[in-house]
């Protein structure tokens, strides 16, 4: 499939072949009759096939990767190759009102018009009609702001051409002051567009604000753990966004959990807002104290980090003489023996005797880390499973209901066998409910089924 600027290309060399081909019927058509305003409109046109020339430049230019004097890339020179065919929309304003002024204070000149002439002319209006709608169409498909200013130059040019006709017509039936007439309104349209794109073009340039900060925030809130999102800023254009933001997070975190949560920042603005292809997230501790026991959680698994050590069950029971005590299981590396094992959550536990001044007591639960994964067993044992994969199924279905469990995997990890499976609930369903419902199920499966050394179950709401 065409990269971007490859088909922004081959629509800007269609567009060039057929403005050359316009411009080349008006010039012949105009000095064999002898109109002036068709020559003129021959010339005009020229400016049509220098906006291709100057946007094939200009998206060249911007596909070019980002380099050492340019890390944001090029993408800004199609916006001034987008400026540029404003200011030629100026001069074609110009142009034309110079024209109009002659025409209204000049000496009048009958130029030879027939039928050919005005037909030709007309063929030359249903060419720009289809380049107009062909090129809006393509420069909306692409996202390419200067497929569209230039699809809007060409639109304009259809006024003039009308312009033109009208005063061929005018010309051979004597209604000379209808051609100073239309060309005046011209002028306004062009002037008008012209402004229109040198407004749309700069405001890329000076970097004017193109994502809405209530999405960027709404998307950066949605990700637990962050507490406020400030300086909300973006640039570039609609199909290049860049976003760059503040956000808070508990200031007890650990840089690795900043980190984590501005990454998922990132992804979901990404994700969620159009157009952004860069999100820089600036990292601040939140004035907003945390609690004292998201203070502790923090800490605690910032210790055993720092030791290669995992956590999980953490209880906290508070003492008559305010302090607590906490209970914990720790994950060690399987491959440590037990004394080296055990020298390691001393000192984890020393460790937070001295981080937490009022902890009276630490008892933990010393547990192997998960074996790696372990390799296919090549006598196909798991494949003749199916029987026992049916029972757990139907054990969890009898406490789940029915149709509740799917996905039950079986694993054999150095000799020991897990079964993974999901379990489907309503989105409603109280949290504890679920966590309840997945022990319950737990225990009727260790009870049942003896082979089992371990049982890992996913409560989830419906897709």
């Amino acid at each position: 499939m065409p990269s971007r600027s490859t088909a922004i290309r081959r629509v800007l060399w269609i567009v060039l072949a057929l403005n050359l081909g316009v411009t080349l019927i008006k010039l012949i058509v105009g000095f064999a009759s002898g109109a002036l305003a068709v020559v003129a409109d021959g010339f005009h046109s020229i400016v049509d096939s220098s906006s291709n020339v100057i946007g094939l430049l200009g998206v060249w230019v911007a596909s070019r990767p980002a380099d050492q004097n340019h890390p944001y890339g090029h993408q800004k020179y199609e916006s001034i190759a987008t400026l540029s065919i404003g200011g030629l929309l100026l001069v074609a304003a110009f142009e034309i009102g110079q024209s109009v002024l002659a025409r209204l204070f000049g000496a009048e000149v009958a130029p030879n018009i027939s039928s050919l002439t005005i037909g030709l002319m007309a063929l030359t209006f249903i060419v720009n009609v289809g380049v107009t709608l062909y090129e809006t169409h393509m420069g909306r498909h692409l996202k390419s702001d200067l497929l569209v200013a230039d699809a809007t130059h060409t639109r304009a040019d259809l006024w003039v051409t009308l312009s033109v006709i009208a005063s061929l017509m005018g010309a051979r039936f004597g209604l000379t002051w209808l051609d100073p007439l239309v060309a005046g309104g011209v002028v306004l349209l062009l002037t008008r567009a012209a402004f229109g794109i040198l407004r749309a073009s700069s405001e890329v340039l000076t970097d004017v604000a193109v994502a809405d900060p209530e999405a960027v925030k709404g998307a950066a809130l949605s990700v637990p753990g962050i507490q406020w999102v400030s300086k909300v800023r973006s640039r570039g254009r609609s199909d290049a966004v860049y976003v760059d933001l503040h956000i808070k997070v508990n200031p007890a975190m650990d840089t690795a959990q900043a980190h984590a949560l501005a990454s998922e920042v990132e992804r979901r603005i990404s994700a969620e807002v159009p157009g952004v292809v860069d999100t820089v997230v600036h990292i601040e501790p939140s004035a907003q104290a945390a609690s004292r026991w998201e203070e502790i959680s923090f800490k605690l698994r910032a210790l055993a980090d720092g030791l290669g050590l995992s956590l999980h069950d953490l209880h906290a029971h508070a003492e008559q003489d305010g302090g607590f005590s906490l209970e914990m299981h720790v994950e060690v590396d399987a491959s440590l023996t037990l004394g080296q094992a055990h020298a390691r959550v001393d000192e984890f536990e020393r460790r937070a005797h001295a981080a937490l001044s009022d902890l009276r007591s630490l008892v933990t639960h010393i547990e192997p880390l998960p074996a790696p994964m372990a390799l296919p067993d090549e006598e196909g044992a798991l494949a003749r499973a199916a029987a026992l994969r049916q029972r757990i199924t139907t054990i969890a279905n009898g406490l789940a209901g029915k149709g509740a469990c799917h996905n039950v995997e079986l694993h054999n990890v150095g000799g020991h066998l897990t079964a993974t499976l999901h379990i489907t609930q309503p989105a409603e369903q109280p949290l504890p409910e679920s966590h309840a419902l997945a022990e319950t199920i737990t225990g009727r499966l260790h009870a049942h089924e003896k082979r089992l050394d371990r049982v890992v179950i996913h409560v989830e709401p419906p897709e």
